[in-house]
C-alpha cells in the first residue's frame, strides 16, 4: 500500500526523528507554520494538498484538531488517518497509555515554536517596529494575562540547551517564568507505524471528517494554542 505523510513545520525535528527511529519511508509533504494563525486558511490548504494526491491509499495527516481545522476535511483521494488530540502540543506530550495534561497556565515551546515566523519573538518584534516599547508591553500583558509560565518541551529531537537562551529571551521579554517538561515521540511512531487503535481516526475514502472522528478528547474550546495581537 502506497502511503503519505502530510504535516506540519513546527513539528519538522520530531517528525524526522521519529522517521529514523522507524525506518519509515512515506513521504512527507511539508505545510508552512503560518496557516497555524487561521484554522479555516489551515482547512483549505490542507484540502488542497489532500485534493492533489494520486495512486495513494492512505494519507497520513500528522496534525491534531489544531483549532477544529481538521473538521470538515473530505477524504477526496486516499483514506485519512490522523490521530486523536488536540494540537501538535498535546501530541508531543502525551505519554503511552496516558491522557496527556497540559498546565493551564503555561505557553509551550519547541524548536519548531521557536523558529517559527508567527513565534512570540517574531510577533513582538514585529509590533515593536510597529507601536513602539510601550505600547508593545501593554499589548503582550494583554494577550497572555493568562499565562504565569513559558514552557520548553524536551521532545529529545533537539538540544534544549541550544534552544534556552532564545526562549529564556522570549520569557524575560514577556514576564514569564521558563519552565522544561519532558515530551514523548511515541504517538508520531504509532502513526507511522501503526497499528490505528482507539488513538486514531481513519475516514475511508470519500468519506468526511466529522464531530464524531475527533472522538473522545474532542472539546469544542480545544486547547489550540495560538495568539493574535489585540489592539
Amino acid at each position: 500500500m502506497k502511503n503519505i505523510v502530510i504535516a506540519c513545520q513546527t513539528i519538522y525535528d520530531e517528525l524526522n526523528l521519529a522517521i529514523n527511529e522507524t525506518r519509515s519511508e512515506y513521504p512527507v509533504i511539508w505545510v508552512d507554520s503560518e496557516y497555524h494563525s487561521d484554522p479555516d486558511r489551515l482547512r483549505l490548504k490542507l484540502q488542497q494538498e489532500i485534493d492533489s494526491q494520486k495512486n495513494v491509499d492512505n494519507i497520513i495527516l500528522a496534525y491534531g484538531f489544531c483549532g477544529n481545522a481538521i473538521l470538515g476535511l473530505t477524504a477526496s483521494t486516499a483514506n485519512l488517518i490522523f490521530p486523536k488530540t488536540d494540537d501538535c502540543i498535546s501530541m508531543l506530550l502525551s505519554k503511552p497509555g496516558e491522557k496527556s495534561q497540559r498546565v493551564k497556565d503555561a505557553y509551550y515551546l519547541t524548536r519548531g515554536w521557536i523558529k517559527s515566523p508567527r513565534s512570540l519573538m517574531m510577533e513582538y518584534k514585529n509590533a515593536l517596529k510597529r507601536y513602539g516599547e510601550e505600547k508593545t508591553k501593554r499589548i503582550f500583558q494583554r494577550m497572555l494575562k493568562n499565562y504565569n509560565k513559558l514552557m520548553l518541551i524536551d521532545t529529545g529531537a533537539y538540544n534544549v540547551a541550544d534552544c534556552w537562551n532564545e526562549a529564556q529571551k522570549i520569557a524575560g521579554t514577556i514576564g514569564l517564568e521558563l519552565v522544561t517538561e519532558k515530551g514523548d515521540l511515541w504517538l508520531l511512531k504509532k502513526m507511522l507505524t501503526g497499528p490505528y487503535d482507539d488513538n486514531f481516526s481513519i475516514i475511508n475514502k470519500r468519506e468526511k471528517v466529522n464531530i464524531a472522528h475527533l472522538g473522545y478528547n474532542f472539546n469544542e474550546q480545544t486547547n489550540y494554542q495560538t495568539l493574535k495581537l489585540s489592539l
